[in-house]
């Protein structure tokens, strides 16, 4: 097996999610005109990645991952191709969640291969080529589905979206490896029970070390919040794009967010680049970071001139990309034994603060324009960043004991 075909498999289904991601948006927009609507929309696919999270790894642990992953990109594939004939707004949602929950299953099977297929030993070297051709289908699907739907519709931008994910499917059938073994339906309810017990113990127990690691608990406040403001911007970029050219809303859709993920690609290549910076000042250039981050979504979501837009838009990836990355260095830095705990419940977190946003956002709307509506959580998390970067520094002046970072 041409191992490297499988990382081009996951490549390819990440197309396709992220072309999916603009169609299903316009088209709930084009067909109602309602921000409630696409917020609802935008929800119900971070739901479905939520539930299914909370169960889809110990599914993984207990049938074969292979099976899961062909199974789930053909019920993408079938769902997607049933708006084509059927594009009605509760049906959409109903898309978007299921999309939501069947790439989660996915998602975890693949990883949960790697190390099966690569090797212990190469998984460093693997996730990095991973994250490498994420970003290229990040920017890929993002233009893609932005030209595709602009030049030839929305109907064949979902026949091609739908073939994104029955090609991996084919690719993956043809494939073959020694994968993991199916187990009873009994030990999958006893797992499924065992994994609510761990979610309540894991929030217990990580709670009780984040209040012994103050600056990790600082910058993961500030995490959270950003999930929180990251609603406002994903709400906000589609209703911007109407407002630039109410023909070509999926044109530009796509393409904001596609110079977006250039600039995220680009963050990409220049933090290695500033080791010694990030050694010196992580939480400091993580903080920075947010900020930043805030402050050009602020700017480009205020204006229509593209001459401002797209390069603050650029600008916002690099730092998107620096804030998130520099976020899961600090939690890659918690004591090993509970490492992946954090991780796990900072992911569910933030998706619930995603959730969250998606509420409060279009009750924004009703009251204020778009531009203000970001303003209003952007701003939030930019004075929630700079009263902990506050705190931060007096704790830090006090202590003087900080483990990973040294002035």
């Amino acid at each position: 097996m041409n191992r490297k075909l499988f990382l081009y498999v996951k490549a390819f289904s990440d197309f396709g999610t992220f072309m999916d991601l603009i169609v299903l948006n316009v088209l709930i927009y084009a067909a109602t005109g309602s921000p409630i609507w696409l917020a609802a929309a935008m929800a119900a696919r971070t739901f479905g990645g939520v539930l299914s999270s909370l169960f889809s790894g110990v599914i993984a642990d207990r049938f074969n991952r292979r099976k899961i992953m062909i199974n789930t990109d053909i019920i993408r594939a079938l769902i997607i191709l049933i708006l084509i004939p059927f594009p009605n707004p509760t049906l959409i949602i109903i898309v978007s969640f299921l999309i939501g929950f069947t790439s989660t299953f996915f998602a975890v099977s693949f990883s949960a291969e790697i190390p099966r297929i690569f090797g212990e030993n190469k998984i460093l070297q693997t996730n990095a080529i991973i994250a490498r051709l994420t970003s290229i289908s990040l920017v890929a699907g993002f233009i893609g589905a932005a030209l595709i739907t602009d030049f030839l519709g929305y109907k064949v931008t979902l026949i091609l979206d739908a073939s994104t994910y029955l090609i991996s499917a084919i690719v993956l059938v043809k494939m073959k490896w020694e994968t993991s073994v199916e187990s009873t339906s009994a030990a999958l309810a006893s797992g499924l029970k065992q994994k609510v017990t761990s979610i309540i113990n894991d929030l217990k127990e990580v709670y009780k070390y984040l209040t012994l690691a103050p600056m990790l608990m600082m910058v993961n406040i500030v995490f959270l919040v950003g999930a929180f403001a990251g609603s406002s911007h994903n709400l906000g970029i589609p209703l911007l794009a109407e407002t630039i050219d109410f023909e070509r809303q999926g044109f530009y859709y796509g393409m904001i967010w596609g110079v977006w993920g250039i600039g995220s690609v680009f963050a990409t290549m220049i933090l290695p680049k500033l080791k010694w910076l990030i050694e010196q000042k992580l939480y400091w250039v993580c903080l920075g970071s947010a900020i930043l981050m805030s402050t050009g979504f602020i700017i480009f979501l205020s204006t229509t001139m593209l001459w401002i837009l797209f390069p603050f838009a650029f600008f916002t990836g690099i730092f998107d990309a620096c804030f998130t990355t520099l976020h899961a260095t600090i939690l890659q830095k918690s004591d090993n034994y509970i490492r992946g705990r954090i991780f796990g419940v900072g992911m569910l977190l933030k998706s619930l603060g995603f959730a969250l946003g998606f509420v409060i956002a279009p009750i924004l709307l009703e009251k204020l324009t778009m531009a203000h509506m970001v303003w209003v959580l952007h701003g939030t998390l930019i004075i929630t960043t700079l009263i902990i970067f506050f705190f931060a520094r007096m704790y830090h002046s006090r202590t003087k004991l900080i483990p990973i970072e040294s002035n």
